[in-house]
């Protein structure tokens, strides 16, 4: 059974009052996006319909949920956290600062995937993609693509941003085609310590923004 947490009753209680008390351009997020007119062929077939709202810390159990075992959570969060798996409070801590944007993609009031758009510096032309996931029982359907095309529609019109860079691990082959197949190109390679194993990654980036 699904349990709803109240982030007042946790240890990141006075955190969760700044976020939900923040300025702009954090109110942006209040802001949903309605894609039914803008869904591909795909999406018409399946009769998609999406909206991204502001991530909650209710909305973790969830999204934590969908990685199934440790290898799934490094793919997802890299060595962003110590331990697996994560709780709900160490979501609300990843997220903290006025440059980070995380987002739940919902479609019939489920919630089927999540992507945190982050400022990774000064230059607030360039964001940063990160965090991306969907629920594993529904990769393969086209939900990938349409919350990233909504992601990046948010980060043009309501951001302003001119380039979208993201990193993935070069063995989450679905996951680099699914953003090649939004426009994200490989622009170079990396190498991180994962675990005490080497993880090989490639850098993407998006800058044809129309």
């Amino acid at each position: 059974m699904k349990q709803e947490i109240n982030p007042k009753d946790t240890n990141r209680a006075i955190a969760f009052e700044l976020w939900t008390k923040s300025p702009m351009p954090m109110v942006t997020l209040t802001k949903t996006f309605d894609v039914t007119t803008r869904r591909t062929a795909k999406d018409n077939q399946n009769d998609m319909s999406m909206t991204l709202r502001p991530f909650s810390i209710n909305d973790a159990p969830t999204i934590l949920s969908w990685c199934k075992d440790k290898h799934a959570f490094r793919l997802w969060s890299a060595d962003r956290y110590k331990e697996f798996p994560a709780q709900p409070e160490e979501m609300m801590e990843q997220y903290e600062g006025d440059n980070m944007f995380p987002l739940t993609a919902v479609a019939d009031d489920e919630i089927v995937g999540h992507i945190l758009l982050r400022f990774p510096s000064e230059d607030k032309s360039v964001i940063r993609f990160g965090f991306v996931i969907v629920d594993d029982s529904k990769r393969g359907k086209g939900y990938g693509k349409q919350m990233l095309r909504l992601a990046i529609d948010y980060a043009q019109r309501e951001l302003g941003v001119q380039k979208i860079t993201l990193g993935v691990f070069c063995d989450n082959l679905s996951a680099v085609e699914c953003y090649k197949s939004v426009g994200f190109r490989i622009t170079g390679a990396d190498a991180y310590q994962i675990d005490g194993e080497v993880w090989k990654g490639f850098e993407m980036e998006l800058e044809q923004l129309c």
